[in-house]
């Protein structure tokens, strides 16, 4: 039996993984987590930073008793789970990084960042963006999910969490992970910066791609995402519990 937690990206919520956590099948007892600021949390003080949505899952690690836990993590919630992995490395069994964040800096322009920074608390820009974190053309229902999920974040935990995974530079530290890692890079969302600014920097970290797929796939292409993570589980990607 696998134990896993599941890590939703920057504006997200553990509802981003629901469809995944369904396709997982009964080999796996799933925890997905709400970080602090987003979903049913957005009423928690911060800060909103890596170091610290690292450490709450530290403690709720600590407090399941399993053992190494799977650690799931969507764009910049894979950043978390890669810190999680330099922090307590006797805590996370595999690290799973979905459509994954740079574990460096960003590398953003000034005006990439302010596009960012410009979704915070105002819902027609945050829409814009999450278009294009999914197919074209967008699905309706799908853009309406992530806009709703988008809008139940606290706004401070939005601009401070952004600023933290553009600026925290994981890349050196990133080397000493001993964690088995599987990168999955959706093939419409940049795949070879997975490669090079993550998978590549991770040792022996498995990369990737999926197939016609956009940054959300966890949302879109939640089968395929699931048999990608199941297969890799199967083959023994993760270390003994």
């Amino acid at each position: 039996m696998h134990h896993a937690v599941f890590v939703h990206g920057w504006q997200g919520d553990r509802s981003v993984w629901n469809g995944v956590i369904a396709e997982m099948g009964s080999g796996m007892r799933a925890i997905a987590v709400d970080l602090p600021g987003f979903g049913d949390e957005r009423g928690r003080e911060g800060p909103y930073t890596i170091q610290r949505f690292s450490d709450e899952l530290r403690a709720l690690a600590a407090s399941l008793g399993t053992g190494p836990i799977v650690v799931v993590g969507h764009s910049m919630g894979a950043k978390v789970a890669v810190r999680l992995a330099i922090d307590a490395p006797a805590m996370v069994g595999a690290l799973v990084l979905v459509a994954p964040v740079p574990v460096g800096l960003a590398g953003f322009s000034e005006a990439g960042q302010d596009y960012l920074r410009a979704t915070a608390g105002d819902r027609a820009r945050a829409r814009a963006w999450l278009t294009r974190t999914i197919h074209a053309p967008p699905d309706g229902a799908t853009l309406d999910r992530l806009c709703a999920i988008a809008a139940k974040g606290r706004t401070e935990a939005v601009v401070e969490s952004l600023e933290s995974w553009m600026h925290t530079d994981l890349e050196e530290a990133a080397k000493r992970v001993t964690a088995p890692a599987l990168v999955i890079a959706p093939e419409r969302d940049q795949p070879e910066k997975a490669k090079t600014r993550v998978a590549d920097l991770i040792p022996g970290a498995r990369y990737a791609v999926l197939p016609d797929a956009a940054h959300y796939c966890i949302l879109e292409r939640a089968r395929e995402t699931a048999e990608m993570i199941q297969q890799w589980l199967r083959e023994g990607g993760d270390r003994e519990e």
